[in-house]
């Protein structure tokens, strides 16, 4: 029996796919949410310094501009998870929230352990192959290291972006197929 669903969520299409499986979940199973956002440099909202302002930071002239930067982002951050957790309420679901910063994949494990969730509900951003191994995935590194059971949502998106892999183009052209073996080979010690 599923409790406690943890829901790993972000500011974007993907997070409210995850927020909708996530609340169908809870409704089937009778079941509390925990929403959870984690401000990262992941997040395509994080705020960053132009270039020209990183000299003017570093000698501490213009630090106030990255605080209040950074004061704004975690601010709509909270509010965004706090009206989707009324929205989880109004729809008679048990939910509360919490926004944490850090590293996403490791701050989510942590949590689901200390609330003794049962399930983790998370996005995926679709990466494979040399993406992912570069790029990292919070889905892989929750599935790997989570104390609990992991549903992975996945969009459209997801499932565009997986077709540029590598390999993806290697099963539709043989020749490319060929130069992948040859790229493997050429790599294998003896």
């Amino acid at each position: 029996m599923l409790n406690k669903i943890l829901v790993a969520i972000d500011n974007s299409t993907r997070g409210r796919s995850v927020f909708n499986t996530a609340i169908s979940l809870a409704k089937t199973m009778d079941a509390s949410l925990m929403l959870l956002h984690v401000l990262s440099e992941e997040d395509p909202d994080y705020p960053v310094l132009p270039t020209y302002a990183y000299y003017s930071v570093l000698k501490g002239i213009d630090s106030n501009m990255l605080q209040e930067k950074f004061a704004e982002y975690e601010e709509n951050e909270i509010k965004f998870l706090q009206n989707l957790t009324q929205k989880a309420i109004d729809q008679g679901i048990r939910a509360e929230c919490i926004q944490l910063s850090g590293i996403p994949g490791w701050e989510i494990c942590e949590l689901a352990n200390t609330w003794s969730a049962d399930l983790i509900v998370v996005g995926s951003r679709g990466l494979r192959g040399l993406k992912e191994m570069f790029l990292g995935s919070v889905s892989n590194y929750v599935t790997h290291h989570s104390p609990c059971s992991v549903f992975i949502v996945r969009t459209e998106d997801d499932l565009k972006n997986s077709s540029t892999d590598l390999y993806s183009e290697a099963e539709a052209d043989p020749k490319a197929e060929f130069e992948v073996l040859q790229k493997q080979k050429s790599t294998v010690k003896y």
